[in-house]
């Protein structure tokens, strides 16, 4: 026979002592892991409990591609090369400073010195990700990019505010790095973010088709953290912090086809307005197209504040004539869109309503959220040759050259008095009424404010 060697040996031993050791104790052995498993379990879970804990879920509401993500989430991730102060005015970000031509054609950005991406690189101007359509966009050297409109335009740097990011990558500038895009075809679905700073907390982005779907995800938890229209239902919830802020970026309007027939006459639009009872508008009653906290805003303008006598008075300027109206209304606005139907059949008018998704073709007067930039610059609304986006039909020789005027100059004074005088035509002739700026509800869950209140934006 062969000798056993002392490896073996030694094997044999311990391996017949372990399941002597087991068979005497086996109780306390699937006993010990039992509770060894369990602890296992309750660790990671509790682990994921943790890092979900330092996670805020914010909700928004739309159908968005990774080309049309709303530039507040993507501020987060990265920067502009130029900003816009609370009055409406450009003012350097990434950028140092920048030059305009005597012709007002060609704008040339200057970087600030130092300025890093994700991955730790130096931002160059030549490897900036950045696309606006009929501008010709020149990296002169690392520090300066030039652009080259076709036409003079002040209102260009504005233009320039939007969020960028580093050629074929998502390594913007910002406190958060983009490491994750969930799509569904080619609707993006959730944005994951981490921060560079590990005291920051971790943020998912949460897109729903519809405000809807969006109330239903805060009200069961899914996301801790959204802006609505409407937060009256979470006013009583104990576990809920609202906060109600005026949306100066959008003007609730009744925009009038002067083309329609009945609607041609001044006298009857002036009068639809001044029948308009703003005693319960959602928001801040507004005067102009312009906010008020603009750099361009005129106070002067005529006031069309209710007044059902003044309207009757400019009704009975008009023919003896059977008026229907027929009220075009956008979503989140149906409410209002009753009141206002009601305001205008105290007149005497034969008022339809009509719900709708988009912008119709053809319509009489549509009641719907009108969104507007900072920069007082309102050519494609309102000047005559702009078919497509000029969805009044509005015409006015006057009008057309204050906005032409207003936009060629680089002097802010000589704007300023073109668009003061702009704001006084364009009211006086009531091709539309501006109701009011609408409130946006803040509603976070209170077990993350504070987290929240660490957010570089939002």
């Amino acid at each position: 026979m062969w000798a056993t060697s002392p490896k073996v040996r030694r094997f044999r031993f311990w391996w017949r002592l372990i399941i002597a050791y087991i068979k005497k104790y086996q109780f306390r052995f699937v006993a010990l892991i039992f509770l060894l498993s369990i602890s296992g379990f309750i660790i990671v879970k509790g682990w994921n409990l943790v890092v979900r804990s330092n996670v805020i879920s914010i909700g928004y509401a739309g159908s968005y591609t990774i080309e049309n993500i709303p530039s507040e989430i993507l501020e987060l991730a990265t920067q502009s090369l130029v900003t816009t102060d609370e009055h409406g005015e450009s003012i350097p970000k990434l950028a140092s400073h920048w030059t305009v031509s005597e012709d007002g054609k060609t704008y040339i950005v200057f970087l600030k010195d130092n300025l890093i991406w994700h991955d730790s690189t130096l931002v160059d101007a030549t490897n900036i990700s950045l696309a606006i359509s009929n501008v010709q966009i020149t990296a002169l050297n690392n520090k300066a990019i030039e652009f080259k409109l076709p036409s003079p335009i002040a209102s260009f740097p504005q233009a320039l505010n939007k969020p960028i990011f580093k050629t074929k990558t998502y390594y913007g500038t910002g406190e958060y790095r983009i490491v994750k895009i969930d799509q569904v075809e080619d609707s993006v679905k959730k944005v994951s973010l981490h921060p560079k700073d590990t005291n920051l907390p971790l943020v998912e982005i949460k897109f729903y088709k519809d405000q809807l779907q969006l109330v239903d995800a805060l009200k069961i938890g899914e996301i801790k953290y959204a802006k609505i229209p409407n937060a009256q239902k979470f006013q009583s919830w104990p576990n809920l912090n609202v906060e109600r802020q005026t949306d100066f970026s959008q003007i609730v309007t009744v925009f009038f086809n002067n083309k329609d027939s009945s609607l041609v006459s001044k006298d009857l639009r002036q009068a639809l307005i001044f029948a308009i009872n703003s005693s319960d508008f959602d928001g801040e009653v507004s005067k102009s197209p312009i906010p008020p906290q603009n750099w361009a805003y005129n106070d002067s303008v005529k006031q069309y504040s209710y007044n059902l006598v003044k309207a009757k008075e400019l009704l009975s300027k008009l023919p003896p004539n059977d008026i229907k109206i027929t009220l075009s209304v956008t979503p989140g606005l149906e409410f209002l869109a009753d009141k206002i139907k009601s305001d205008w059949q105290s007149l005497g008018i034969n008022v339809e309503l009509e719900m709708i998704l988009q912008t119709p073709k053809n319509y009489q007067a549509l009641l719907a959220f009108n969104r507007i930039n900072p920069d007082p610059d309102q050519y494609s609304l309102w000047h005559s040759t702009q078919l497509e986006t000029n969805i009044t039909g509005y015409q006015n020789v006057k009008v057309d050259k204050l906005l032409e005027d207003a936009r060629t100059t680089t002097n802010l004074e000589e704007r300023k008095k073109l668009y003061l005088e702009f704001q006084e035509t364009l009211v006086e002739d009531a091709p539309a009424a501006f109701l009011y700026h609408p409130y946006r509800y803040k509603v976070v869950y209170k077990n993350i404010q504070d987290m929240v209140k660490k957010l570089p934006s939002l």
